[in-house]
């Protein structure tokens, strides 16, 4: 969505390049790791960590107790753990977060919740070169 735009987002605007190939039900309830070259979407309950090589769409009922990546993700729902993103993150208004961040951009609307830290642009991987820790001593860079 554009800044000023009156247009509302759709859930999971930031994957519409990517055909959804895996969806886990609102009934659904899996421990254990997921991982898939297709997007995934998720309405249930994932006690375990979830890898795409495409898109990660975590809706309004979907809770993820693990870490997420993808190459874009939505978050209307709950995650309880990192989030990789090589692309962009949002965070829908109904979405939260609680654990740390690494994206090349991201977004959060109002009402959304991001407990943790995070690290935007650059590489997603946490690699970035010449990065300074944000509880690094600013005054002695100079």
């Amino acid at each position: 969505m554009a800044w000023g735009s009156n247009k509302q987002p759709r859930e999971g605007a930031a994957t519409k390049s990517d055909v959804i190939e895996n969806i886990i039900g609102r009934s659904c309830t899996i421990r254990g790791d997921l991982a898939a070259d297709g997007a995934f979407r998720i309405d249930g309950t994932i006690e375990g960590s979830v890898e795409s090589h495409a898109s990660v769409v975590v809706g309004e009922s979907g809770t993820v107790r693990g870490g997420v990546r993808g190459t874009d993700v939505v978050i209307a729902g709950t995650v309880q753990g990192d989030v990789i993103c090589e692309g962009h993150l949002e965070i829908l208004a109904k979405g939260t977060v609680e654990g740390d961040i690494a994206a090349k951009s991201m977004r959060i609307e109002t009402g959304g919740v991001f407990r943790g830290t995070s690290r935007m642009g650059g590489r997603a991987d946490g690699e970035d070169v010449g990065a300074i820790p944000v509880s690094a001593n600013l005054s002695s860079v100079a």
